[in-house]
């Protein structure tokens, strides 16, 4: 009782520290060492829709943090409109629980990779939660291009999160303070790199680091009124700052609120959010617009109203956008939103239709996330999801063996699609592409676009063994380009995860990414008065990831793991002209307290 009352006492001491430096940290953000780094691991991230889980979504402000488990390689961030598929690591780690007060666990692998997790919290708390987490990987090692040259990629990612809780009578309170710096190098060049790279302007990106620092502080309620109360909400505030080594600054502020109310027959429900951004020295069109402060407000109200009864859901409403945005002035959008679901009894068959659309706010930060290596001073235009159709079943074939199966249309507008700027400095009217001089920082052009997803889930759970088969089969229409850059034709992905003996657990990871279309766009200076050459459009393999790994329990508390990673050493290009790192092995050890 004694060391758990100090241990208390230290978090929160360590809790309030941490607001107090980062109050004092915003006040001298000028003065930060702004290197960039771009190739942070990709994490992909699941959504709800998208879980092969039969049970409701339970809205529950509990802090869990489960084991990370960074990856060096990752497959290409696709564009906003594609939603992206947990791994299946990911969700079977959520089971794992805390023996004690947290866990520490770290190693070292190939290509001079170091890495570091650290979790630590208050476990049974009756009145609320108080932890910290830190997590560490960076990678300083070298890299063959396709082109033959051979360069320098590092990369890290540091993350330090403080959070907590509190219970009252009737609400919860939480919040989270977070700060997160990523650094990647602009490297990446198609053919072999030329002599003169680091003198051309063309190419004034190659070689140097983009470091991003982003922190925000988010404070939340929710009640915990009883599930028959009339009235439910949870809402919060966030304060968000982003800056680059560029000299990009984003802040955010961003208000939400979610209500529910009990009519008795009917439920109503009004999800209202309100967000502001301001970001400096950004343009629309790099090199012809000087850079300038954009200045914008998105508030967004979704009123429904739900009707449920044993084995049938019907939902109805709206999405309304209200948006406000410094030098595009403001706009109004308006979606009709419908939900109709059917539940066999025990949910063993769960039958969904619906109509949904939206406007996606394309802020700087999320693009900066999504590709590392894009033109530092660009910003993105809005999505608009005009129509988004979707139908899908899922069930249990058996209790053990879950599927889901999607269909879904969407129709966007303004869609954007990430492009390679080139320029032909042969002189000769047909050049190869040894012939172009290349922009690795990438920018966007915009299409229309509608779309076509087909998708599969299939899941079995026993007490030794997790496996998750994914797919997705895609069908695209694009207005005025040739091709939609970037988006694959198929992705297919499959995790096992195998309990060998109670002290041995063994991972297996597959992961196909169907052929892609890379866009070159042609780039005229400003002074010229002739019109630029159709883009060239090229298709890249298909990319190929596989990975194993191992975890052995030493004692209750100790544990030895081991990965290799990239097992087929494949030189894939998630992005044209950035390969990633081959064969790598990863070894560490992990300590839980």
């Amino acid at each position: 009782m004694i060391q758990r009352y100090f241990l208390k006492r230290f978090l929160l001491v360590a809790l309030l520290s941490g607001f107090v430096l980062a109050g004092n940290a915003q006040k001298d953000s000028t003065k930060l060492n702004q290197q960039v780094e771009v190739v942070k691991a990709y994490k992909p991230s699941v959504s709800n829709a998208k879980k092969m889980n039969l049970l409701p979504d339970v809205n529950d402000t509990t802090k869990f943090r489960p084991d990370l488990n960074y990856q060096t390689i990752g497959h290409p961030i696709t564009s906003g409109f594609r939603s992206t598929d947990v791994r299946a690591y990911d969700q079977y780690q959520r089971e794992i629980i805390y023996p004690g007060y947290g866990k520490i666990s770290g190693g070292i692998g190939s290509y001079l990779t170091p890495f570091l997790d650290f979790y630590l919290s208050n476990p049974n708390s009756q009145n609320g939660s108080l932890g910290v987490q830190f997590n560490h990987l960076s990678s300083q090692g070298s890299l063959q291009l396709r082109g033959g040259s051979r360069t320098d990629a590092p990369f890290s990612y540091n993350n330090a999160l403080l959070f907590g809780s509190y219970v009252l009578e009737g609400v919860t309170i939480s919040s989270e303070l977070s700060y997160r710096r990523d650094m990647n190098r602009f490297y990446g060049y198609p053919e072999a790199i030329p002599a003169n790279i680091l003198t051309d302007d063309f190419t004034k990106y190659f070689g140097q680091d983009q470091l991003n620092h982003h922190g925000y502080f988010d404070l939340a309620v929710k009640n915990n009124a009883a599930s028959k109360a009339l009235l439910k909400f949870n809402s919060g505030v966030k304060l968000g700052y982003f800056s680059t080594s560029s000299g990009q600054i984003e802040k955010e502020i961003s208000v939400r609120g979610n209500f529910d109310y009990n009519f008795g027959t009917f439920t109503g429900k009004l999800k209202a959010a309100f967000d502001h951004f301001n970001t400096d020295k950004v343009t629309g069109i790099p090199d012809l617009l000087p850079t300038f402060s954009r200045t914008s407000s998105w508030l967004q109200l979704a009123p429904t109203i739900s009707y449920q009864t044993e084995y049938l859901t019907l939902e109805g409403g709206l999405n309304l956008y209200a948006v406000t945005d410094d030098p595009n002035g403001t706009s109004l959008k308006l979606y009709p939103k419908a939900q109709f679901s059917y539940h066999s009894s025990g949910n063993k068959l769960i039958f969904h239709v619906g109509i949904d659309g939206y406007l996606q706010n394309n802020n700087y930060s999320k693009i900066a996330e999504e590709n590392r290596w894009i033109n530092p001073t660009l910003i993105v235009s809005p999505s608009n999801h005009m129509n988004v159709l979707s139908a899908g079943i899922k069930g249990k074939i058996t209790t053990q063996l879950a599927y889901d199966l999607g269909l879904k249309y969407s129709k966007t507008v303004d869609q954007y699609f990430y492009t390679t700027m080139v320029e032909n400095r042969s002189g000769n009217a047909s050049p190869t592409l040894k012939d172009l001089t290349y922009n690795n920082a990438f920018e966007v052009v915009y299409d229309n676009l509608g779309t076509i997803d087909f998708s599969g889930n299939l899941t079995y759970t026993s007490s030794n063994l997790f496996m998750l088969l994914s797919g997705h089969f895609y069908n695209y229409q694009t207005n005025n380009l040739e091709k939609a850059p970037y988006q694959p034709d198929f992705t297919l992905d499959a995790t096992a995860n195998y309990k060998v003996t109670d002290k041995i657990l063994a991972t297996a990871d597959f992961f196909l990414t169907g052929p892609r279309n890379i866009m070159l766009k042609f780039y005229l200076p400003i002074w010229s008065s002739a019109l630029p050459p159709d883009p060239i459009y090229l298709q890249t393999d298909a990319m190929v990831e596989v990975n194993i790994g191992a975890k052995y329990l030493f004692t209750k508390n100790l544990e030895f793991f081991g990965k290799i990673e990239n097992l087929l050493n494949r030189k894939d290009e998630p992005w044209y002209g950035y390969t990633v790192q081959g064969l790598r092995f990863k070894v560490g050890a992990g300590f839980s307290f």
